[in-house]
């Protein structure tokens, strides 16, 4: 997965909660190394943090859709998504963070930003 945060605190919080629960990440912070990462590999899963300047945001949507159209972006401390196209919403905690991802990863019948 590929996961998109402002500070490298956030970044390494984050990373924990999710390498905790068995997923690879890769980290990103800017557009440039969303863009490097996208070249090198392909995710399930983009992941991006409300801290993230909401321009910033509908770049990388649009970097993500170029390289892999159908990948869910999952945007986390959002009530409504600010990024177009499959994406979803949740809360910051943990908790709301690993449980939207796995429903999403399993493919749940979900509707893009019900979670």
């Amino acid at each position: 997965m590929l996961l998109v945060v402002a500070t490298d605190a956030a970044m390494r919080l984050r990373s924990e909660w999710l390498e905790h629960a068995g997923y690879k990440v890769r980290p990103a912070s800017s557009l440039k190394d969303v863009e490097q990462a996208c070249h090198k590999q392909a995710f399930d899963i983009v992941l991006v943090s409300d801290s993230v300047e909401p321009r910033m945001k509908k770049a990388i949507g649009l970097t993500v859709r170029h390289f892999f159209p159908d990948a869910p972006i999952l945007q986390m401390g959002r009530i409504r998504p600010d990024i177009d196209g499959d994406c979803f919403v949740t809360g910051e905690s943990r908790e709301d963070l690993l449980h939207s991802v796995s429903r999403i990863l399993r493919r749940d019948e979900i509707r893009p930003a019900a979670l």
